[in-house]
């Protein structure tokens, strides 16, 4: 997945960065901490990460990452799917894999143990915390 090898941590890293979608802004501090954590998780899964280097060459697919608009600790994490492959598929079903997609990260993250705000399971997570309270 990164051309520059490393492991899933030194990984983590690197796409903690870059995998923030393009129009958004830099992370904060605890927001890149988080995405470090997310990321890691995103490449055990084996999910491809959002990179916005490879983004300009249009290969947008992958898990990237939002700042929460009003929180500076939560991120959004979204599935971006290929644009060319979503040209072949009917609005529908390409709706119908996003929500899917979503889903799948929430179970994920859930079950690495993140908090994540309640919302319908379609809906791109947002999470809150590396932990759920109490954990």
């Amino acid at each position: 997945m990164d051309p520059r090898g490393g492991d899933y941590q030194q990984q983590a890293r690197d796409f903690a960065v870059l995998a923030v979608l393009e129009g958004e802004e830099g992370l904060s501090g605890e927001q890149d901490e988080l995405a470090r954590a997310v990321m890691e998780v995103v490449l055990l899964a084996g999910l491809a990460p959002y990179n916005i280097e490879v983004a300009v060459d249009g290969e947008v697919t992958g898990v990237g990452l939002a700042p929460a608009p009003g929180n500076r600790r939560a991120l959004r994490v979204e599935w971006q799917q290929d644009p060319a492959a979503a040209r072949h598929l009917s609005p529908e079903l390409c709706k119908a894999q996003q929500a899917a997609m979503h889903h799948a990260l929430h179970t994920i993250l859930s079950a690495h143990r993140f908090w994540i705000e309640y919302a319908p399971l379609a809906e791109a997570p947002l999470v809150l915390a590396r932990t759920r309270p109490g954990h």
